[in-house]
């Protein structure tokens, strides 16, 4: 291919990437792709951890790449978990010969992966760690044109994944927003209150419970009402689901 028809090839990608607003949907997107990207690739997973945990898979192809992204988690060594510390590419010739991670070469050694190759993914979040990983069938399988197709791949994913992430913070805040106002609203029309009077009532409740003014508000929502009839802070008690609570989501 010509340098333009990489370049409209990658548009191509760019916008297929960009194509899903939510983040679970983007990640599925993102390991089909990759797989139609480099062709040498037979598996794909993107695994991510959140500062200095878990590291779990977000999304795979197949059983073979989630077991190899889960196996790093259980023997805690492998080139998912080195992608972060060095310049952000690991790739393995012959997963049954490196020595360099004899834990996740033994753990690995019933299942059809030879070669790998893993990318850092560049997100936006600096708590929050990515990889795109992928895997061939045949060792040797990844050649210099792989590793250069796959790093420009991986540089259009993070955008997109970080794009899908926002759009999910964005529909979760605008939600939370919408349950506190029905929230508000139920009391105004209960009490007779203010919007400004109603909202100091929800996080007056919030601080002293220690819970979350979404959290309470919610609760409120799915109750249905306050009670007329019986004690007022009793039956606020028992709205806001106070009395013996569920634990906090």
């Amino acid at each position: 291919m010509t340098r333009l028809e990489h370049a409209a090839e990658f548009a191509r990608l760019a916008e297929q990437l960009h194509s899903e607003p939510q983040e679970e949907r983007t990640l599925g997107r993102i390991v089909s792709l990759a797989l139609q990207t480099v062709e040498s690739a037979d598996s794909c997973s993107v695994t991510v951890s959140r500062g200095k945990g878990k590291l779990t898979v977000a999304a795979a192809t197949d059983e073979v790449a989630g077991r190899i992204a889960a196996l790093h988690q259980q023997v805690g060594e492998g080139p998912y978990l080195d992608v972060f510390s060095t310049f952000g590419m690991v790739s393995v010739d012959d997963l049954t010969l490196d020595a360099r991670w004899p834990l996740l070469t033994r753990a690995a050694a019933d299942l059809d992966a030879r070669s790998l190759l893993s990318i850092r993914l560049d997100l936006s979040d600096p708590a929050l760690t990515a990889s795109l990983n992928l895997l061939a069938d045949l060792p040797y399988a990844f050649d210099t044109n792989d590793l250069a197709i796959a790093g420009i791949f991986a540089r259009h994913a993070a955008s997109a994944l970080d794009v899908a992430r926002q759009g999910d913070s964005l529909r979760a805040a605008a939600r939370s927003r919408q349950i506190i106002g029905v929230a508000e609203g139920m009391l105004m029309q209960r009490f007779g209150l203010t919007l400004d009077q109603a909202f100091e009532l929800l996080r007056r409740y919030s601080q002293t419970h220690n819970i979350k003014l979404r959290v309470l508000a919610e609760r409120l929502v799915e109750s249905g009402q306050v009670p007329a009839v019986g004690d007022v802070a009793d039956n606020l008690q028992r709205a806001f689901g106070l009395e013996n609570p569920p634990p906090e989501s």
